[in-house]
């Protein structure tokens, strides 16, 4: 079967919830407005940590041990709403993928701590199984602890059971509550920040941590279109590659991450000059935003640069949840054709040359096609390609 030939997949419905709101539609607006959610944590302060400032979801309330599965439920909730899925009571069957790095962080705190904790029921796979539960999807689950870019595997992990017909229709995306178990490994790593995260910014000192959810409905075209539901965007191509040059550095050089591009580009049967715009990494770190410059000049190299813009100084990183609301942000950008600012960002670095958004921009061409970059520990590079929907 030729590319252009395959079962084309849709999005039909998105929810999220991060530190900028409760709601997708929150979320965006504060984004586009470039807020931040940085703040310093009283409670993190008492405890002794020496990071204090993140990004986290204030006044959520759900068990901590549960914390996760509480953001999956509500970011669901709201994707399941505007899909209109399940379209009824035998309309079930759906595959649900989701991403995350930890799992349910404080129930291993607490369980260090000695509380009585069936550790069992809080990994990854725990976050499918609560979904399942709160929407009575009987399919198959499938969890993906691939850290930083566990949100984009999801994603074309559900585009492809799609594609080969494995699923009716898929309830995917990534979550993560806030942890202190990796406020403390970033600390201890050096890789904070020491004031807020500044992406691709000659001042940039690190990151910041974050938490949230967001899911996403997937379905085939065809199907989509024949229940009257609405596509938001089209799902093109997950390219993915594996560097593994160090536990947690980057190649310096971005050649992995060049290679995720280029494979997201060439499943997707498009070219570097088709790219209006690259949601980044952009974590903040000295060496990720400079080995991602680097594979963003190796992939564009002969065509102009699309437009840049990265969401972690506004939401911080929230992990194995981030590459999921960077989609869904992608895809409100396609549907409102505007590229959100770069919170944080104002000077390039000389080194790396490249300017993100300072400002909303609304381009003089339209926007098409996005890629979602999303890199992780170990050299898992992935790099998901986003269509805006545009009926024939």
């Amino acid at each position: 079967m030729r590319k252009d030939e395959r079962q084309r997949v849709v999005v039909t419905g998105m929810g999220a919830i991060t530190p900028l709101g409760d709601a997708l539609e929150a979320t965006w607006q504060g984004v586009l407005r470039g807020e931040c959610a940085a703040r310093d944590w009283a409670d993190l302060a008492a405890e002794g940590h020496r990071a204090v400032r993140a990004c986290r979801i204030d006044g959520f309330a759900s068990p901590d041990a549960r914390r996760g599965r509480g953001l999956a439920v509500a970011a669901a909730r709201a994707a399941l709403h505007q899909a209109g899925r399940p379209a009824t009571p035998q309309d079930t069957a759906a595959g649900i993928f989701v991403g995350s790095t930890l799992g349910e962080s404080a129930a291993f705190e607490q369980a260090a701590a000695g509380a009585p904790i069936d550790l069992s029921d809080h990994r990854v796979p725990s976050f499918g199984d609560g979904l399942a539960q709160a929407f009575g999807l009987t399919g198959p689950r499938e969890a993906l602890a691939t850290a930083c870019a566990a949100g984009n595997y999801a994603i074309g992990a559900a585009a492809l059971a799609l594609r080969q017909g494995r699923v009716p229709w898929a309830l995917a995306g990534g979550v993560e509550p806030f942890s202190r178990l990796s406020m403390v490994g970033f600390s201890r790593s050096r890789a904070m920040a020491d004031g807020d995260c500044k992406p691709f910014d000659a001042r940039r000192s690190g990151m910041l941590l974050g938490e949230g959810a967001a899911m996403f409905v997937l379905e085939r075209l065809e199907d989509a279109l024949a229940r009257g539901a609405q596509p938001l965007a089209e799902v093109l191509g997950l390219g993915l590659s594996c560097d593994a040059y160090h536990p947690t550095a980057p190649r310096p050089d971005g050649q992995g991450m060049a290679r995720a591009m280029q494979a997201a580009l060439n499943g997707s049967a498009v070219g570097a000059g088709d790219v209006d715009w690259v949601n980044l990494h952009g974590s903040g770190t000295r060496a990720s935003d400079a080995a991602e410059a680097m594979a963003l000049r190796r992939v564009f190299e002969g065509t102009s640069m699309p437009l840049l813009s990265g969401s972690k100084g506004a939401l911080g990183h929230a992990l194995g949840a981030a590459s999921a609301i960077e989609a869904a942000l992608c895809i409100c950008g396609l549907q409102q054709q505007v590229v959100p600012p770069t919170a944080g960002h104002d000077t390039a670095d000389p080194e790396g040359g490249l300017a993100c958004t300072r400002a909303a921009v609304q381009p003089s061409r339209p926007l098409r096609l996005v890629i979602n970059n999303a890199f992780a520990f170990g050299g898992l590079n992935s790099a998901l390609a986003l269509r805006r929907w545009e009926a024939a």
